[in-house]
């Protein structure tokens, strides 16, 4: 019996065509997986954004805007600010508190916020007042990815807001 230290040319071969095998099933799942958590952190964020501006406008006792800019990656943004003149844009001199865009794939698809209580939603924007309520009675951000995940972001007149799977 000879002490073999090493694999042959065939068994290395074969470990190959196994990984090769294993990492053609892998890859499509973890692009899929990947595409999901970028979702799901979108959602969030956008969620984080509408409390973190409902907090600044109690604390504050100051009017505060999120807007949104629909679109797929980069051109998907939102902005929050201290309205200071009660015009719902962002003037110079404003406070920006937050902005940010969000990641390659993911489609923003629709913000849409009832700014006047008539229950049509065709705004862009939402706004919260000194108390952290909003001035519609609701509103809600969509999203979808690649693979057609959708989740969207819903925000009701009491100024809470809660993050969905549709």
């Amino acid at each position: 019996m000879t002490n073999s230290r090493g694999m042959t040319l065939l068994e290395l071969m074969v470990a190959v065509a196994i990984l090769a095998v294993l990492a053609g099933i892998a890859v499509p799942e973890f692009k899929q997986w990947a595409a999901g958590q970028r979702l799901s952190s979108s959602a969030r964020d956008v969620h984080l954004v509408l409390q973190a501006a409902r907090a600044e406008a109690i604390k504050g006792g100051e009017d505060v805007v999120v807007v949104f800019t629909e679109g797929t990656g980069a051109a998907g943004q939102y902005t929050s600010f201290v309205d200071e003149d009660g015009d719902r844009s962002l003037d110079t001199g404003e406070t920006t508190l937050e902005s940010g865009s969000f990641p390659g794939g993911i489609d923003m698809f629709h913000a849409r916020f009832d700014l006047n209580g008539s229950g049509t939603q065709d705004k862009d924007r939402t706004h919260f007042g000194r108390h952290g309520l909003t001035t519609g009675r609701n509103g809600e951000v969509k999203f979808k990815n690649t693979y057609g995940k959708a989740m969207r972001v819903v925000l009701n007149g009491a100024g809470t807001s809660r993050v969905e799977t549709m």
